[in-house]
Order: C-alpha cells, then sequence, then structure tokens
C-alpha cells in the first residue's frame, strides 16, 4: 500500500471515528452528570464516604440502548439492588471463601429466578453479590444495607435521566427507513433497466440486493418501537408523540413494499430468463414508483417538517395518478402470466407507498384503477379522467 492510499485509510478511520463520537456525545454527557449527581446524593445525603454502587448502577442503566431501553433499565436496577442486598446479607454471615462464594451465587441466581424470568436481571444479581463479596466484602467502611442503599440512589437517578434526557426517538428510525427505501428504488431501477434490456444478471443482483434488507428492516422496527418507548415516558418527548406515532404506521408499508418487490424481481427474472417482455407502460410504471421511492427517502432522511408537509402530497398526488394508469389494459393481450404478476405487485407497491405517506389502506386501494366487476373498496374518480 503506497502512502497516498496509507493517508486515505487513515483519514477514512478518523471520519469514522469523529461519526462515532458525535453520535455518542449526548450519551456520554448523560452519563457523566448522572453518576456525578449519583455520586454525590449518595455521600452527601445518605452521608457515604465511599458510594461506589451509587455511579456504577447509573453507568449499568445508562448504558443499555436499543428498544425496550427503559424496562431493560428497570430490570437492571432490579438485579443490581438485589445484588447488592444479598452479596452484603450473605457475605456478613459467610464471611469471605471460595465455598462462601459459591453459595453466594447459588442463593442470587436462586432468587432472582424466583423474582423475574428475566436472564438479564439474574446475571446482574449474580454479579452484584461477587463484587460484595470480592472486590468489597463487608468491613468497617460500609456497614448494613449501606451499600445497597447506594444502589437504590443509582438506580432511581439512572431512571430518572433515561426518562428525562432520553435519546432521540425518531432520528435513527427514519435513518433506517431512508435507507430501505433508497434501496428500494435502486432495486426497482435496476428491475425496470434489466426487463427492458432482457438482462437476466442485472436482475438477479436487484433479487439479491432486495433479499439483504432485512437487516435494515429490523432495524427501523426496533427503532420505531424504541421511539414510542421513549416519547411515552419522557415528559420532554410527549409533544413528539404524534411524529413517532406517524412514523411507526409507516413502518410496516415499508417492509411490505420491500416484500412485495422481492416477489417482483423473482417473477421479472422469470419473465427474462423464459425470453419474454412487459409493456413500455409496466416499465414506466416501474420507472415511476423508484423515483417516488427515492423521493421519500430524502424526506424521511432529512427534510424538516415544513417540508415534508410540502413533498408529501405532491408525492402522494403522483401515485394517485399511477395507480389509476395501472389497469389490466397496460398489459399487451400476448402477454404471459408472469407480466400480469408483475402488474400485480406493482399495484401492491404503489398502495405500500401511498400508506407511508399517511393513506389508510382502504384509501390506497381505492386510487388503484379497478381489476374486478365487484371491487371491496370502489375506486376514486382522478381529475384526469373526469
Amino acid at each position: 500500500m503506497g502512502t497516498r492510499e496509507r493517508l486515505k485509510v487513515i483519514d477514512q478511520s478518523l471520519q469514522a471515528r469523529s461519526r462515532r463520537l458525535r453520535t455518542r456525545a449526548i450519551s456520554i454527557i448523560q452519563i457523566t452528570i448522572a453518576a456525578g449527581v449519583a455520586y454525590w446524593a449518595a455521600q452527601q445525603l445518605l452521608g457515604h464516604e465511599m458510594p461506589f454502587f451509587a455511579p456504577i448502577t447509573v453507568v449499568i442503566i445508562l448504558g443499555l440502548s436499543g428498544v425496550d431501553r427503559i424496562k431493560r433499565a428497570l430490570d437492571m436496577s432490579l438485579g443490581s439492588v438485589l445484588g447488592v442486598l444479598v452479596g452484603d446479607l450473605l457475605s456478613l454471615w459467610l464471611g469471605p471463601g471460595a465455598w462462601q462464594l459459591a453459595i453466594i451465587v447459588a442463593v442470587s441466581l436462586t432468587l432472582a429466578s424466583f423474582v423475574t424470568t428475566s436472564q438479564m436481571v439474574n446475571n446482574q444479581v449474580a454479579i452484584g453479590a461477587i463484587l460484595i463479596s470480592t472486590i468489597m466484602p463487608p468491613g468497617a467502611e460500609m456497614t448494613g444495607l449501606d451499600r445497597t442503599m447506594d444502589a437504590i440512589v443509582g438506580s432511581l437517578i439512572g431512571l430518572s435521566a433515561a426518562a428525562l434526557i432520553p435519546s432521540a426517538p425518531l432520528r435513527r428510525g427514519r435513518e433506517q427507513a431512508a435507507k430501505v427505501l433508497e434501496m428500494a428504488s435502486s432495486v426497482l431501477d435496476d428491475i425496470s433497466d434489466g426487463l427492458r434490456e432482457r438482462d437476466v444478471e442485472k436482475i438477479d443482483e436487484a433479487l439479491t440486493a432486495a433479499r439483504g434488507s432485512q437487516d435494515s428492516i429490523n432495524a427501523m422496527e426496533t427503532a420505531a418501537r424504541s421511539g414510542m418507548e421513549t416519547s411515552r415516558l419522557s415528559p420532554i418527548l410527549w409533544s413528539a408523540r404524534r411524529h413517532v406515532r406517524h412514523f411507526e404506521r409507516a413502518v410496516n408499508p415499508v417492509d411490505n413494499m420491500v416484500r412485495n418487490a422481492r416477489v417482483l424481481a423473482r417473477r421479472a427474472l422469470v419473465l427474462t430468463e423464459d425470453r419474454d417482455e412487459v409493456s413500455e407502460a409496466q416499465l414506466e410504471i416501474l420507472d415511476e414508483l423508484a423515483a417516488v421511492s427515492l423521493s421519500l427517502s430524502d424526506v424521511f432522511e432529512g427534510k424538516d417538517e415544513s417540508e415534508e408537509a410540502l413533498e408529501i402530497p405532491e408525492l402522494v398526488n403522483r401515485l394517485r395518478a399511477l395507480g389509476a394508469k395501472a389497469g389490466m389494459d397496460v398489459v399487451d393481450d400476448k402477454s404471459v402470466l408472469s407480466a400480469y404478476v408483475i402488474l400485480a405487485q406493482s399495484r401492491s407497491i404503489i398502495s405500500d407507498l401511498l400508506e407511508v405517506c399517511g393513506m389508510s389502506r382502504e384509501s390506497a386501494v381505492a386510487v388503484l384503477a379497478p381489476t374486478s366487476e365487484t371491487p371491496a373498496y370502489p375506486p376514486e374518480v382522478w381529475e384526469d379522467d373526469a
């Protein structure tokens, strides 16, 4: 590797580390302040000279991330307090030693299993008890239940900090949604190009990309659940509940849209391998779906509320116009079954994207040109048809 390439790698590494630091900055400040407050409270209010378990409990609780953060923080709080309590009581009674430690661990795990089904609590109880009986055995400096009280203080302050100073409930979810929609746009674009060029390899690559999207979809769903939990518990974010609910409602349609794109890609691959074709009108539908998906990705990634309010209605109108065109007549009379399947999946994606924009399923389906004499949801009258 030459000097220029080595410098480029170093620069990329530094940029990645800087991004990671910026992402974690709020969490670092939150943990730092809460740990200091817990130490001060246990020392000044309870009169404990070295309240080790107050700040350490804060760090354990606030170090959690992801979905169900508050619930898991409660589990960790319970585990920390129980572990310290059991370790304090049994160490005073049994004293130090190997067989004494074995008994303490057994009692800790048994008690934790009786209290809760959470493996996290079980582990934390055992760890707390081991700390008490080994690193910090009972002595003159901390007597009785002092360390248990320190753990309780740390738990209360850690939980309060998690609720009052939460992480942004929507940012990561919207980033993941933008990533998924951008990927879907690329897949649809490649399918359209592959059908035009009769390029089996390009469509196969699009199918592989669609199949590899599940991790991003799972991350999006996790972020949505975490956002709902945070917005319910944190007073600071109560005003954001409406936006969090709106995003949560968009998660399933995004997932469905990607699933439909996978089916479409498989059928396009079959059609191309059979050396069959679809009409130009069907290809235009795919092109427009790719363009709308990309625009929605931009909306989720970086648009503020006012910009989103302007762009979403425009995208809805484009999808409505597309749905009105996506009737049976876009398929050539001599087309094969695969062409009709591609049409069906294109119609499903139109409906999915309308739901992502905020429509109900019923309203989204009503946008589509009817393919039945007795449609469950009567079609809308599009202005261009009047």
